[in-house]
């Protein structure tokens, strides 16, 4: 039975230290084959922001053709890191 996607993400991140949220959706997609919740890697990472589980460490913006994309480096907080080893 796999874990859930979020405990997953605190999983990642603390094996990783610092991910962007498209590192964090490859690797969910390695682990969570067909699953449609590792497209939603983005809201999954803000929901843990806005309990105070991960934090924005660094943010900038790619230019991929005639694209901009807003690019953002992700970090567990020590309360995420306390709240993911008690549920791991």
């Amino acid at each position: 039975m796999k874990h859930p996607i979020r405990l997953e993400i605190c999983k990642l991140l603390d094996e990783h230290t610092t991910l962007t949220t498209q590192e964090i959706q490859n690797l969910l997609e390695q682990a969570y084959t067909n699953e449609k919740q590792v497209y939603a890697a983005n809201d999954h990472v803000l929901s843990l922001r806005a309990v105070g589980i991960v934090e924005l460490l660094e943010e900038w913006v790619e230019e991929k053709g005639d694209e901009e994309i807003l690019m953002q480096r992700w970090g567990l907080t020590k309360f995420g890191r306390e709240k993911y080893l008690k549920y791991w």
